[in-house]
């Protein structure tokens, strides 16, 4: 009766070593360097401030451009002496500030969704390139 129960777990045990070392040494985490973090905080303040003016530019009856180049122009002369403001990824700042927009002011434009948060994303690219 012991031998069986000890057999048991023992079996059991070694099926969770194994489970576990599937599930450890299958998964390849991403490298995350000290700068991605303070990357991340700059484009998370800068998106915040930027979707704030965008968001009451709209509110005051601006258009879409107009509000853009304004949140744009503003956000520019606020940040342009922050260390690591000309190195930060554009693309990530584009969509950070695209989804906070269209879920905080996209009712006002009519946008909604994933293709609408896609095609500010690229609007505001497009923008930063000719500015």
């Amino acid at each position: 009766m012991i031998k069986q129960r000890l057999k048991k777990f023992l079996l059991g045990f070694l099926f969770f070593i194994i489970a576990l070392n599937i599930n450890i040494f299958s998964r390849q985490p991403e490298k995350v360097f000290a700068l991605e973090d303070s990357d991340s905080k700059l484009i998370e303040k800068i998106s915040k401030d930027y979707t704030k003016k965008f968001c009451n530019s709209i509110g005051f009856g601006l258009s879409k451009e107009s509000a853009m180049k304004f949140s744009f122009i503003e956000n520019k002369e606020i940040f342009k002496s922050r260390k690591g403001f000309k190195s930060i990824n554009k693309e990530l700042l584009a969509q950070k500030i695209a989804n906070l927009v269209i879920d905080g002011c996209g009712y006002q434009l009519d946008l909604y969704g994933d293709k609408d948060i896609e095609e500010f994303s690229e609007y505001y690219l497009s923008f930063d390139k000719e500015n």
